[in-house]
Formats: C-alpha cells, sequence, structure tokens
C-alpha cells in the first residue's frame, strides 16, 4: 500500500481546524490524524487516534530546549514507524501549531528557516506533502482579537501580524516539495476543483480519479473537530462572515502595507472597501466601544 505523510500548516482563526479535517476525508476516510502539534508548543491536544506518541504533557517544558526537542523527535519517529509499519495505513495527517513555534521563538524572523517537523522528516528522507491553508488574513486578525485577544495582543499593530504570517508561510513555502495552499473561500466557491487538485497532488491522477467517481459529498461534525475558533459550526465549505470592526480598524488595514502585501501574495486581491453598510457597522461599533470606556471610567472612579 502506498502511503502519504501530509503537514498542514495554519495560523489560528483562519478555519485550520475544519481544513484539516476535510482534507483528511478527502484523502482517506481512515487517515491518522494528530491533534496541533510542534516541538515549541506544549499545551495538550486533542489525540485522533489510539496512543498518539504526540501527544503533550507539560512535563515537557521542564526540559531545555534541546532536550525537549530530542524528545520531540523521538516521539515523532515513533509516531512515523508505527505508521510505516501498520499495513491498514494508508495517510497519515500531522497538523503543525505553526503560531506556537513561531511567536514562541520568533523562529522565522525571515522566512529562511526551515519548519521544525519538515526539518525533521527531512533528515530522515521520508517524503510528504506541505499543506498551509488560508483565510483572508484580514479576517483572521479579527477573528483572532475576538476569539483570542491574548494572542492579538501580543502583536502591537496589524503590520506586526501581517509580517509575521508572511514569514511564517514564506518558511514553509521556501522549504516545502512544494507547498499547497488552500484557502476556505475558494474551497467554498470551486470545491470539487479544489477537492480534485488536493488529492492530485497529494495521491496522484490515477488515485484522485478512482475517488472522484465514488464521491459522495464530505462533511465534517462538530464533535469529530472538537476544537477550532473558526470553522467548527460548518458541516460543508462555506463563506465565512467577516467579524464587525471600529473605524479605527479599517484605517489601520487600508494603510497597513505589510497586510496588503500579504493579502496580495496569497490571492486576495479584493480591496477591503469602506460599503455603505460596512460604514454603518463601523459606526455602531465605534459607539459600543465609547460606551465600554465610558463603563470602565465609571467603574473606576467609583472604587
Amino acid at each position: 500500500m502506498d502511503k502519504r505523510i501530509v503537514l498542514v500548516a495554519n495560523l489560528p482563526c483562519s478555519a485550520g481546524t475544519y481544513l484539516f479535517h476535510y482534507i483528511a476525508k478527502a484523502l482517506d476516510e481512515n487517515a491518522w490524524l494528530t491533534g496541533e502539534t510542534n516541538p515549541y508548543s506544549y499545551n495538550s491536544p486533542t489525540t485522533y487516534f489510539p496512543e498518539d506518541p504526540l501527544h503533550r504533557v507539560r512535563a515537557l517544558e521542564l526540559f531545555t530546549r534541546e532536550e525537549a526537542l530530542q524528545e520531540y523527535k523521538r516521539r515523532l519517529d515513533l509516531l512515523v514507524d508505527r505508521f510505516l509499519a501498520n499495513p491498514s495505513a494508508s495517510v497519515l495527517m500531522i497538523r503543525d501549531h505553526s503560531f506556537g513555534e513561531g511567536w514562541r521563538f520568533r523562529h522565522f524572523p525571515d522566512g529562511s528557516a526551515a519548519p521544525s517537523l519538515v526539518e525533521m522528516l527531512d533528515d530522515r528522507q521520508l517524503p510528504h506533502t506541505c499543506v498551509y491553508t488560508h483565510r483572508d488574513p484580514f479576517d483572521t486578525w479579527l477573528a483572532m482579537r475576538r476569539s483570542f485577544s491574548s494572542m492579538a495582543n501580543a502583536f502591537e499593530r496589524l503590520d506586526d501580524y501581517a509580517d509575521f504570517y508572511f514569514h511564517s508561510w514564506l518558511a514553509w513555502s521556501n522549504h516545502s516539495h512544494p507547498l499547497i495552499n488552500l484557502h476556505i473561500e475558494t474551497l467554498a466557491l470551486h470545491e470539487q476543483r479544489e477537492r480534485n487538485r488536493i488529492r492530485s497532488s497529494v495521491l496522484g491522477e490515477a488515485a484522485a480519479s478512482r475517488l472522484e467517481a465514488a464521491e459522495h459529498p464530505i462533511q465534517i461534525s462538530r464533535a469529530e473537530m472538537g476544537s477550532g475558533a473558526s470553522g467548527r459550526r460548518a458541516e460543508r465549505p462555506r463563506l465565512m462572515k467577516r467579524h464587525p470592526f471600529t473605524t479605527d480598524v479599517f484605517r489601520e488595514a487600508t494603510h497597513s502595507q505589510s497586510l496588503h502585501r500579504l493579502r496580495k501574495t496569497l490571492g486576495y486581491d479584493d480591496p477591503i472597501a469602506m460599503t455603505t453598510k460596512t460604514r454603518i457597522s463601523c459606526l455602531m461599533q465605534d459607539l459600543k466601544a465609547v460606551a465600554r470606556r465610558l463603563k470602565q471610567a465609571v467603574s473606576s472612579g467609583t472604587r
């Protein structure tokens, strides 16, 4: 049986959980799946198959960085060896926690450093396919501010976040063989084409044709995903609503050269425009922001 190892990277709030599961089902209903994993990230993930050796514990934080890397590599080797030795396993999906690696150690300052998982598999000369999944970076930024404010607050400006995203993607692009990009918006609009592209890239044209001939709609239940701030309500690919934002955020976005570069590089050519509907929404958010500040001021004054 031909075996395939697929690494999938994404940033928070980019529908990464949904897209990871979608890719897995498109390739093999019985694919082995890991939770978000990376030697630089220690939060315990959901484990999607028994005895996943990459199921991390916080005790890893007691190691030095080099010791932690060696322990992680040992676990990764164990996972891969189990996969290769299992005659019924054909696809191993590993979801990289690229934010953890990039943020914790600023590992991708200019895109030159290889992602750790890519480097570890390359060291063993193990063929693998790399996928980076995307949602419009402006929408990703807005969703992260809403769902993971502590992460968003780590960036002083939108420009800083856009540079971080760009260099994370560039590192994967420079060190993959090659990198496959999958956008939630394109998948929602052109599902059959994008599904066939992923299958052909990973499995080959013949296998992709066989799967397409016996196709049935791919559905992802909320129970299957288990986590994920964005995309978890969707069973089928769909366009995701943009979170509301203030006039100040709009002004920052339209003047952000780094965001413009990132969106253009990833294929998001439509400008962030101020329509009548957007203007009304911004005014509503401006009023809510003023109300919050007044409430905080009153609360502080009564202490």
